[in-house]
């Protein structure tokens, strides 16, 4: 099975079930290793130090550590890039946003028995992806067009019932005059407005909306060498995209001028997961954690409309709207396990190192389970994830340097493999890397600290349906400036 094969049951299926394919479940499932300043700084790779809010996120055996409670916000700006190279053309794009990225407390309870010392529980609101983008392509040239995917689609349609069977693409296109009567005077058969000749074409995809938890987290300690911690996760999905797909006939001899594809869809929801871990201090120098992070279950709200404008040389101008689609669904995202070393230099600092595996092909879209034995099982959808997507791994490295007595210096990398499989022949570097630095100040009674992070990878992107046009490569850059603060309660 090619990339091809898989891009046009994509296609086909977006057009057929308004959106709610593989994307999705990839969407929920491709996380950033996002929280405090000082992890962030980190590169993320936290996974077997501790007492800091973002072990919430992460391992939450490191919530074990803490002596005393912790207030603590990390808050700044994220920048969006996107680069769309596609047939020697070059679109740019970029989308800006607040992020906090972390907030919470952290509250420890001393204990009268010598061998559980302390327990902390904490609460906290963390980020786990940005969905804020701003994607553009101009005056490419393609010699099919986007009415050829409505033509194939109305053809063996009454054109009476081309709005009720087609309703967000062929039977707008109908009512737009951008599809016409076949000139045999078959009632099922239809021509294109654009025949042939080539399109100019201009889109632009707009995209804002993010990915959140809120965690409540228990974390101990046993004879300060077993550490345990357990994190319930309250999952937010808010995600809103707005296409324009624009086409200018090449041959001067049509009456088309031009005319606009608009699709918007907005989805919401909610979910659950649960985190489990354990840190070792297997000696004074040397700690090893583990941690296993649950599916996210997730129920989403799906609200999806279309439109189409066209203008004719002849002065006829048409506007016409789909009727607005709800749909609700259940997307399981695939459980990951994380493996994790931590290096304590004495006073002069930590080295902390991270290896994470998550399998995307285990993800899972399907009905709610209030729908009816007719409801749609997606079947389809979730064999072409199995076969798009397979496993990630995904390792981190971080380092913190004691300055002086008060202040710390702070870097970290990352790589996350593609998450696609041999058979989706993807042709862009799917591979995600990440760098961060950052500072930080830590007194007895309050901290600050900074953190720059950047992580940037490629993906194809098809403009249109896989079957008619060749795939663009686009470049995604993140950019997070980001500031901390936070009291010793």
């Amino acid at each position: 099975m090619n990339k091809r094969w898989i891009g046009l049951v994509l296609w086909s299926i977006s057009l057929t079930f308004l959106g709610q394919n593989e994307e999705d479940i990839f969407r929920y499932s491709y996380l950033e290793a996002l929280g405090s300043a000082r992890s962030m700084g980190m590169g993320g790779a936290f996974g077997a130090l501790g007492a800091d809010l973002s072990c919430t996120t992460g391992n939450p055996a490191g919530l074990g550590f803490y002596r005393r409670g912790d207030l603590g916000i990390t808050t700044g700006f994220a920048s969006q890039k996107t680069k769309l190279r596609i047939k020697s053309q070059l679109g740019l794009g970029n989308k800006l946003s607040g992020a906090t990225t972390n907030l919470g407390i952290a509250l420890s309870y001393p204990s009268v028995n010598p061998d559980w010392p302390v327990s902390t529980l904490a609460v906290t609101y963390t980020k786990r992806a940005n969905y804020n983008q701003s994607i553009s392509s101009e005056e490419v040239i393609f010699e099919s067009s986007l009415l050829d995917d409505f033509l194939n689609a109305a053809q063996g349609h009454q054109a009476g019932d081309l709005f009720y069977s087609l309703p967000f693409t062929g039977g707008l296109a109908w009512e737009a005059h951008l599809l016409d009567p076949d000139p045999n005077n078959n009632p099922t058969e239809y021509i294109s407005a654009i025949p042939g000749g080539g399109v100019n074409t201009i889109k632009t995809i707009e995209r804002t909306g993010d990915l959140n938890e809120m965690n409540i987290a228990f974390g101990t300690g046993l004879l300060e060498t077993l550490y345990m911690g357990l994190t319930l996760g309250i999952v937010g999905v808010d995600f809103t995209e707005e296409t324009s797909h624009q086409e200018t006939p090449m041959p001067d001899s049509l009456n088309l001028s031009q005319w606009k594809f608009r699709e918007n869809l907005n989805i919401s929801g909610s979910g659950l997961n649960l985190k489990i871990g354990v840190i070792a201090t297997a000696t004074s120098w040397l700690r090893l954690g583990l941690a296993y992070h649950s599916r996210t279950f997730l129920s989403l709200t799906d609200e999806y409309s279309t439109g189409i404008e066209s203008t004719f040389k002849d002065g006829n101008q048409y506007d016409v709207v789909s009727p607005f689609n709800q749909t609700e669904y259940v997307i399981n995202t695939p459980s990951r396990w994380m493996v994790s070393a931590a290096f304590i230099l004495g006073k002069a600092g930590v080295v902390s190192a991270d290896y994470e595996y998550v399998n995307y092909a285990n993800g899972q879209l399907k009905p709610t389970s209030f729908a009816d034995s007719e409801a749609y099982d997606f079947a389809a959808e979730n064999e072409a994830l199995i076969v798009a997507y397979g496993s990630s791994h995904i390792a981190r490295v971080g380092a913190e340097f004691r300055i002086q007595r008060a202040w710390r210096v702070r870097l970290g990398v990352g790589m996350e493999t593609s998450p696609y499989t041999d058979a989706a022949q993807v042709a862009a570097d799917a591979t995600r890397y990440t760098a961060s630095t950052g500072w930080g100040y830590r007194s007895e009674k309050w901290y600050g600290s900074m953190t720059y992070r950047r992580s940037w990878r490629e993906q194809d992107l098809y403009l249109f349906s896989p079957d008619l046009v060749e795939a663009g490569k686009l470049g995604n850059t993140h950019g997070m400036v980001v500031f901390a603060v936070g009291f010793r309660l």
